[in-house]
């Protein structure tokens, strides 16, 4: 009995030495991770955003959502910032220079107009130029396609390749203080089966858009643009980052960043996953009979870019 006696002692023992264990080594609430969520406004974009980010992080990080405007009295620092379009992205720049950030909704014009510190990194709106290419390439079955520029041209070995792999031609077409962007629009649409607008907000903006589409309906050239609003306003196409696609990209970052403890390499990605919208209307006036969204995207993901 005695023996018996002793045995259970033991182990009743250690068991509540290993649920002590277990209770001190467990992370309490206050030792998560601060994340802090900065939006320029509040607006149904950037809720999806935020909705689909949350729910891929988890419970795991303490996090706060807060508008641009009470950044500044935010006072306890963040383990992470994510800023959520470009006023948000400024204010955090300028607040918390010394603090990780990660920033959405802004394209790479815009980046490349900022002076961000090593440890703020971005996810800009722009898809990469080959997946652009060969959404327009397998869209129209197009030999040739045209983007406007206002952008010095250089040689790139790695796009010529990829344009001979898609058996595409490509013309870059400068538009500048002499060269108006109409008369170029004109040009290239006489020249070249379909225009591709990039995000260039230089080129194109609410003064300039409608002359783009009118003119290039009256030439009956198809437009592929890289938003979806341009589709509804009459572009044929787009592909696009939704507001679920950039949470996506972000819970990748986000997750990354606060296990490891390091912030993403300096500069940006470009957008990781992507969206498709077609103007079937619009396709059926220029007597075009094109894929399905499915069949599309089955070629973009197979290309592995």
């Amino acid at each position: 009995m005695s023996r018996g006696y002793t045995i259970t002692g033991w182990f009743r023992g250690l068991l509540f030495f290993l649920l002590l264990s277990v209770l001190l080594s467990a992370p309490r609430a206050q030792d998560f991770e601060r994340l802090v969520i900065v939006r320029s406004s509040d607006n149904a974009f950037f809720r999806r955003t935020i909705d689909t980010l949350l729910h891929l992080v988890g419970e795991n990080y303490h996090h706060e959502v807060i508008d641009v405007g009470n950044l500044a009295v935010d006072a306890s620092p963040a383990d992470l910032y994510i800023g959520l379009g470009l006023p948000a992205i400024e204010a955090i720049a300028d607040a918390r220079p010394a603090g990780k950030a990660i920033h959405a909704y802004l394209t790479e014009e815009q980046f490349h107009r900022l002076e961000l510190a090593h440890n703020h990194f971005c996810v800009v709106l722009d898809q990469p130029l080959l997946r652009y290419l060969a959404f327009t390439r397998y869209l129209l079955d197009a030999s040739s396609v045209g983007i406007l520029t206002d952008l010095p041209v250089a040689a790139d070995p790695r796009r010529a390749q990829s344009l001979e792999q898609l058996e595409l031609e490509l013309s870059l077409y400068r538009v500048d203080g002499d060269r108006k962007l109409l008369p170029v629009l004109r040009q290239l649409l006489r020249e070249r089966d379909a225009l591709l607008m990039l995000p260039r907000q230089s080129i194109y903006n609410p003064e300039s858009l409608k002359g783009v589409l009118l003119s290039s309906y009256r030439q009956r050239r198809p437009v592929v643009s890289y938003s979806p609003a341009h589709v509804r306003a009459g572009a044929l196409a787009s592909i696009f980052s939704s507001p679920e696609d950039i949470g996506r990209h972000l819970a990748i970052l986000v997750r990354g960043s606060l296990e490891s403890g390091s912030s993403p390499r300096a500069g940006f990605h470009y957008a990781r996953h992507y969206s498709i919208s077609i103007n079937r209307q619009v396709a059926g006036s220029l007597g075009l009979d094109l894929p399905s969204n499915a069949e599309l995207r089955g070629k973009l993901d197979g290309l592995g870019w």
